[in-house]
């Protein structure tokens, strides 16, 4: 079974503050994707603060870049038979972010 990379994206564009009733909805149907899921999902997949540093060329700057259109706001590792089985599972998730999928290389 491979392992996949679920990188959650955000717009920069639209970040409105949902209602809480909208809050709870969006959390009902997250925790169900999760029920759904589970056997697929690895433990240590997390939510990220919206802040933080990048280091290129030896220069540490603020990050994300204030241009930036999305953001990265949380990652998970999934177990799947394939690439398009993962797939499936991203596409079951609930909307509002842009997820990329990348399937560890299976170094030993």
């Amino acid at each position: 079974m491979a392992k996949f990379l679920f990188i959650y994206r955000e717009s920069t564009e639209s970040r409105t503050k949902p209602s809480p009733e909208e809050m709870q909805a969006l959390q009902g149907a997250w925790y169900a994707w999760m029920q759904k899921f589970s056997a697929a999902i690895v433990p240590g997949g997390d939510g990220l603060k919206h802040s933080g540093r990048v280091l290129k060329n030896g220069l540490v700057t603020d990050g994300p870049y204030v241009e930036a259109k999305e953001i990265i706001v949380s990652f998970g590792i999934m177990q799947a038979d394939s690439y398009e089985a993962a797939l499936e599972i991203a596409k079951a998730c609930p909307p509002g972010h842009t997820i990329e999928i990348r399937e560890f290389a299976g170094y030993a």
